[in-house]
């Protein structure tokens, strides 16, 4: 990728100042117009108006007051997304989070990644250890549109975007700008049974990029493991329409990232002593699992 946005890192947050993207930065948060409707549980309407995100990590945001559960989408009006999606593979992960060299008790996030056989799609679906916040993301290539929901205490936002690699990072929320420097390092490793190899990136404490916002919580090194084939765990990646499968092997070839899979493990220190694992425990195949978006706020 060439510059920050899911994807996604294979991405982690945690409940201290914030957390990893893989795979909104594994994002930069996406800003919706002054326009909104809400949606109340139940009642799936995906074209909303758009809301506007907080800042900061969206798995930290603080509870809305409302009177029942509610869905605002906003974005791109000509983008169209499904109000389901339906999957066969499912890749569990979770992160934990450390200061120092102490474990933060409930710092960390549990993550499954959604891939499917017969569509060209996946998903992140994340949820905060301590505090129960929900972050979804979702591909679909078929629609070339990309959507993002953060939801705390069943009131959620999201954004739908116009699908575009160059600048989509399925980041896991809090993390800003790491993927688009991720170097291909040329070891390798097997994880839960996928090949993988390694990328890393290493960023200067004052880099605008990971600094844009003036906290000493940079990301100074990141170790990412991605799988080495994206058919692997993404079965439908053959379906993937042509001018995005010539865009995503000219980035592999120039030795950058396309967050078409999500890795597999995930090791990340900042500049505060901070650091941040995340790793895969199981991946199941052949299960169908139908996830709709409403299901962000039940």
């Amino acid at each position: 990728m060439k510059k920050p946005l899911l994807l996604l890192i294979w991405a982690a947050l945690y409940c201290i100042p914030v957390q990893a993207q893989w795979l909104k930065k594994m994002t930069d948060k996406i800003k919706g117009n002054n326009n909104t409707t809400e949606t109340a549980a139940g009642t799936e309407n995906t074209h909303a108006k758009p809301g506007e995100d907080g800042e900061g990590d969206p798995l930290k945001a603080a509870a809305i007051p409302t009177s029942g559960p509610s869905l605002v989408i906003g974005g791109d009006d000509s983008v169209t997304i499904d109000s389901s999606y339906e999957f066969d593979v499912a890749v569990y992960q979770e992160t934990t989070a450390l200061q120092g060299n102490q474990v933060v008790t409930d710092g960390g996030q549990d993550i499954i990644i959604y891939y499917s056989s017969k569509s060209p799609q996946f998903s992140i679906q994340m949820t905060s250890k301590s505090t129960a916040a929900r972050y979804q993301f979702f591909v679909d290539f078929e629609h070339e549109a990309v959507l993002s929901i953060t939801a705390v205490n069943k009131i959620a936002s999201g954004d739908k975007q116009k699908l575009n690699l160059e600048t989509m990072e399925p980041v896991f929320p809090g993390e800003t700008g790491y993927l688009s420097q991720l170097i291909k390092t040329g070891a390798k490793k097997v994880i839960a049974g996928v090949a993988c190899e390694e990328y890393t990136a290493q960023n200067l404490k004052n880099d605008p990029r990971v600094n844009d916002r003036g906290t000493n919580r940079s990301l100074i090194t990141a170790h990412v493991w991605i799988p080495q084939e994206p058919h692997t765990l993404f079965h439908a990646y053959g379906l993937i329409p042509d001018k995005y499968k010539i865009q995503i092997e000219k980035m592999r070839i120039e030795g950058s990232y396309a967050p078409v899979v999500l890795p597999l493990e995930m090791y990340l220190d900042y500049g505060n002593g901070d650091r941040v694992y995340t790793t895969t425990s199981e991946i199941i195949t052949g299960e169908p699992r139908k996830v709709n978006i409403m299901d962000v706020i039940r």
